[in-house]
Protein backbone atom coordinates (compact mmCIF):
# COMPACT_ATOMS: atom_id res chain seq x y z
CA UNK A 1 0.00 0.00 0.00
CA UNK A 2 1.46 3.40 -0.97
CA UNK A 3 1.09 6.20 1.26
CA UNK A 4 1.87 8.67 -0.78
CA UNK A 5 1.35 9.28 -4.68
CA UNK A 6 4.14 10.00 -6.63
CA UNK A 7 2.35 12.94 -7.79
CA UNK A 8 1.86 14.73 -4.33
CA UNK A 9 5.48 13.79 -3.80
CA UNK A 10 6.66 15.86 -6.92
CA UNK A 11 4.26 17.97 -6.01
CA UNK A 12 5.63 18.47 -2.46
CA UNK A 13 8.77 18.83 -3.53
CA UNK A 14 8.27 21.63 -6.47
CA UNK A 15 6.86 24.03 -3.52
CA UNK A 16 10.04 23.07 -1.20
CA UNK A 17 11.77 24.33 -4.31
CA UNK A 18 10.21 27.22 -5.16
CA UNK A 19 9.61 28.17 -1.41
CA UNK A 20 13.47 27.71 -0.39
CA UNK A 21 14.24 30.11 -3.16
CA UNK A 22 12.34 32.82 -2.79
CA UNK A 23 13.59 32.51 1.06
CA UNK A 24 16.79 32.37 -0.15
CA UNK A 25 16.37 35.37 -1.76
CA UNK A 26 14.90 37.40 1.06
CA UNK A 27 17.61 36.29 3.00
CA UNK A 28 20.03 38.16 0.94
CA UNK A 29 18.18 41.69 -0.03
CA UNK A 30 19.48 44.72 1.56
CA UNK A 31 17.16 47.51 3.59
CA UNK A 32 16.84 50.82 5.78
CA UNK A 33 14.67 52.80 7.10
CA UNK A 34 15.69 56.56 5.86
CA UNK A 35 13.26 59.79 6.20
CA UNK A 36 13.36 61.69 2.38
CA UNK A 37 14.51 65.29 2.36
CA UNK A 38 13.40 66.31 -0.70
CA UNK A 39 11.27 65.15 -3.47
CA UNK A 40 12.96 62.80 -6.14
CA UNK A 41 14.92 63.58 -8.96
CA UNK A 42 15.04 61.77 -12.11
CA UNK A 43 17.54 61.66 -14.88
CA UNK A 44 17.25 58.85 -18.02
CA UNK A 45 18.74 56.00 -15.81
CA UNK A 46 18.59 56.91 -12.32
CA UNK A 47 16.72 58.58 -9.36
CA UNK A 48 18.13 60.83 -6.78
CA UNK A 49 16.78 62.16 -3.45
CA UNK A 50 18.80 63.46 -0.05
CA UNK A 51 17.74 61.36 3.27
CA UNK A 52 18.56 61.50 7.00
CA UNK A 53 21.35 59.36 6.35
CA UNK A 54 22.45 60.84 3.32
CA UNK A 55 21.87 61.14 -0.29
CA UNK A 56 20.83 57.61 -2.53
CA UNK A 57 20.77 56.96 -5.90
CA UNK A 58 18.58 54.28 -7.67
CA UNK A 59 19.38 52.44 -10.94
CA UNK A 60 15.54 52.78 -12.58
CA UNK A 61 16.39 51.46 -16.39
CA UNK A 62 15.08 47.89 -15.39
CA UNK A 63 12.28 48.70 -13.09
CA UNK A 64 9.01 46.86 -13.48
CA UNK A 65 5.99 49.77 -13.55
CA UNK A 66 4.62 48.35 -10.39
CA UNK A 67 8.42 49.44 -9.07
CA UNK A 68 8.63 52.28 -10.92
CA UNK A 69 5.10 53.77 -9.41
CA UNK A 70 6.59 52.60 -5.92
CA UNK A 71 9.21 54.92 -6.14
CA UNK A 72 7.01 57.69 -7.96
CA UNK A 73 5.00 57.81 -4.77
CA UNK A 74 7.88 58.62 -2.77
CA UNK A 75 7.22 62.44 -1.26
CA UNK A 76 9.36 64.65 0.81
CA UNK A 77 8.70 63.91 4.32
CA UNK A 78 8.20 60.15 3.85
CA UNK A 79 9.29 57.55 6.02
CA UNK A 80 10.23 54.58 4.04
CA UNK A 81 12.16 51.16 4.09
CA UNK A 82 14.07 50.93 0.87
CA UNK A 83 14.80 47.32 -0.27
CA UNK A 84 17.50 46.29 -2.46
CA UNK A 85 17.86 42.75 -4.07
CA UNK A 86 21.43 43.09 -3.41
CA UNK A 87 23.29 41.92 -0.66
CA UNK A 88 24.37 45.65 0.68
CA UNK A 89 23.98 49.13 -0.60
CA UNK A 90 27.34 50.58 -1.86
CA UNK A 91 28.29 53.80 -0.32
CA UNK A 92 30.55 56.01 -2.69
CA UNK A 93 31.43 59.58 -1.38
CA UNK A 94 28.20 59.89 0.86
CA UNK A 95 26.37 58.38 -2.18
CA UNK A 96 24.20 55.35 -1.15
CA UNK A 97 23.63 53.60 -4.41
CA UNK A 98 21.35 50.80 -5.42
CA UNK A 99 21.72 48.83 -8.64
CA UNK A 100 18.23 46.53 -7.99
CA UNK A 101 16.00 48.32 -6.26
CA UNK A 102 13.00 46.13 -4.77
CA UNK A 103 10.50 47.98 -2.84
CA UNK A 104 10.67 51.46 -1.06
CA UNK A 105 7.47 50.90 1.70
CA UNK A 106 6.47 54.38 3.54
CA UNK A 107 6.47 53.57 7.05
CA UNK A 108 5.73 55.22 10.68
CA UNK A 109 8.43 58.21 11.12
CA UNK A 110 10.67 57.49 14.51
Amino acid sequence: MQIFAPSLIKKSVQILAVTALFSTSSLYAASMTVKVKNNIQWSEEAAFFATNKGNISVYTVDLTPKQYQNLKSVKKGDCIQITAKDQKFENYEGITTIMEFQNAKKVTCK
